[in-house]
């Protein structure tokens, strides 16, 4: 608990030293843990926000999403969907029961007029709603006594696993009607209105999945009746998310539950006539993806959300590529600010947040970290060393091989010299442990510095990173740009001209490692990466330089590097060190 709780404060602590402009990034957001997916997450503004999830959890944030604080938890709810219409006003929507384990509430529908400390279930006239799966909140400008002011609507749908039905509000939510839907269609998953005639619903056609098409209805008289406006031809899927970038410009995730691997394209739907036709955009063609959220911060640009990972176009759905935005993300939410930009906040497995701007530390080590999300980073790393010693004269005084092998994040075993030697190091959950002719000479905790900033950086949590960052000294409030080996460069840590305290020096547009400086008891060691090489698709620093006091002290040049697909854990346990060879 007290570690959670010093990283809010480092994260609620950090100040802008400055804004530097890079290529996009999704940055995780520090949030409760939570297994699976989450489903809704909703901004008022670009401070204040709410998201919900399975374990009939509710949580605020008034801060932009540096913390969220649990405001309600109802045990045996499911909440799906969450809205709100004024700080106070919001809307919250229960799945309901038989259909996922352990849910045990009936209640469709909560209300809240505190701004979510307290929930109410909402009463209804109508059939009897199992459970909803979208919520959308409606701000219908009127003229109020020469003034221009807003009235609620509220536009509810569900569920996943049927039975389909509305729930509607005109009245700022006080009163709702719920309306059958089985005669359109047989799940609801999403719900939006363009005005109070006009919407659509994203569905699918058939309660038994094996016979369900995908389904886009549309409706002009506020929901009455509707009609078919898309249907896929395959069988197993379902329309899941939908954004509209403009009034005309819309999209819309298909999602397949199809077993044959033939079946293996993955398509996005778009609309160019607001909602009336629509075309079949291929997406990806693999069979491991299951799409979920979509949005777009212009008719071109957007996102969705996926298993294992998410997607993202430039040109309108023409083309996608890879966006690591955490896996499962099933909400997407633009947020405008103030200043007339947009930004996207997704919530899935995890809460994250697309950024373009490094403002401190903690956005470079996120930075760094999503450039090689989902796996693009080596796991396991062994290579050999020469590794030359160098005297205060500047001298070489001695020269040795070591044999190296690493699994990150926190793993790495040294062998001097050959690899069935007696002699070497280990590093293993943050402690060092030392032999020397097969005796163990030394044990003591211990946060490598470099292991830490080149290699675990890619598979701790960012937060996690920070929060060890921060122990070692490195003053995560700073992050400039400068030049280093003719490349563009963040530094965190230090102002221009300071070479003495602790600072992390990562490439701009590459986001690897190129320079640390930290303390190491008095003395101030220097360690430099060169000699970047793409080998099998990894980069590798060949060269690694260290300085000690401003003099050099060792050189280590890599060879016989290689990246096995698995390396024993036992390995790493210092009662086998003797007796292991790195062959």
């Amino acid at each position: 608990m007290k570690k959670i709780s010093t990283i809010i404060v480092l994260l609620i602590s950090l100040t802008v030293s400055s804004q530097i402009k890079t290529k996009p990034y999704w940055q995780q957001l520090k949030t409760d843990e939570y297994k699976g997916k989450q489903d809704d997450i909703y901004f008022l503004n670009e401070r204040q926000g709410w998201y919900c999830n399975g374990s009939g959890k509710i949580y605020k944030t008034n801060n932009g999403g540096k913390d969220w604080n649990l405001c309600f938890e109802k045990k045996g709810t499911f909440f799906r969907c969450i809205g709100f219409a004024d700080s106070l006003l919001g809307f919250a929507g229960n799945i309901g029961t038989d259909y996922f384990p352990d849910v045990t509430d009936t209640v469709p529908l909560y209300k809240t007029v505190d701004g979510g400390k307290s929930w109410e279930p909402v009463k209804y006239n109508g059939p009897v709603v199992k459970g909803l799966c979208a919520i959308q909140i409606y701000k219908e400008p009127i003229i109020n006594s020469g003034k221009l002011n807003y009235k609620t609507h509220v536009f509810a749908g569900g569920r996943v696993g049927s039975p389909a039905f509305t729930l509607f509000s005109h009245d700022n939510g006080i009163s709702f009607q719920s309306f059958d839907m089985s005669q359109y269609c047989k799940y609801i998953l999403d719900i939006h209105f363009f005005n109070l005639k006009e919407g659509i619903i994203c569905a699918a056609s058939s309660e038994e999945l094996q016979n369900s098409h995908a389904l886009i209805l549309s409706t002009e008289d506020g929901g009455k009746t509707w009609i078919k406006a898309y249907e896929s031809t395959r069988p197993f899927e379902l329309t899941w998310k939908q954004f509209f970038s403009s009034r005309n410009v819309g999209y819309v995730t298909v999602q397949s539950y199809d077993t044959l691997k033939t079946a293996s394209q993955r398509y996005v739907a778009k609309t160019l006539d607001g909602g009336k036709t629509w075309k079949e955009l291929p997406m990806v063609n693999d069979f491991e993806v299951r799409e979920f959220g979509i949005a777009f911060e212009n008719d071109n640009h957007g996102w969705v959300g996926a298993v294992p990972t998410g997607f993202e176009t430039f040109d309108g759905g023409k083309t996608w590529e890879k966006s690591y935005m955490g896996p499962a993300t099933n909400k997407i939410r633009i947020i405008n600010k103030p200043n007339g930009t947009k930004e996207a906040i997704g919530i899935g497995v995890i809460v994250s947040e697309n950024k373009s701007i490094i403002e401190n530390g903690y956005d470079a080590i996120a930075a760094m970290r999503n450039a090689y999300s989902g796996g693009r980073w080596y796991k396991n790393f062994t290579f050999s060393q020469n590794t030359q010693f160098y005297n205060a004269e500047g001298k070489v005084q001695k020269t040795e091989v070591w044999h190296e092998a690493a699994t990150f994040p926190g793993k790495l075993i040294i062998k001097f010299n050959t690899k069935n030697s007696k002699s070497g190091m280990i590093f293993e959950n943050n402690k060092i442990t030392v032999f020397k002719d097969s005796v163990q000479t030394m044990q003591r905790p211990m946060i490598h510095d470099l292991l830490l900033t080149a290699f675990d950086v890619y598979y701790l949590k960012p937060f996690e990173t920070m929060h060890l960052l921060d122990s070692l000294g490195y003053d995560l409030k700073k992050v400039r740009q400068d030049v280093f080996d003719k490349r563009k460069v963040l530094v965190i840590g230090a102002d221009k001209g300071d070479i003495t305290s602790n600072q992390i020096w990562i490439d701009a547009e590459r986001f690897y490692l190129h320079r640390v400086i930290y303390k190491q008891g008095k003395m101030t060691r220097d360690v430099t990466f060169s000699k970047y090489e793409l080998i099998e698709k990894n980069w590798v620093a060949k060269k690694v330089m260290f300085y000690q006091d401003g003099k050099l002290n060792m050189i280590e040049d890599y060879f016989d590097i290689k990246f096995p697909q698995k390396i024993d854990p036992t390995w790493f346990e210092s009662k086998n060190f003797n007796n292991l060879n790195l062959d």
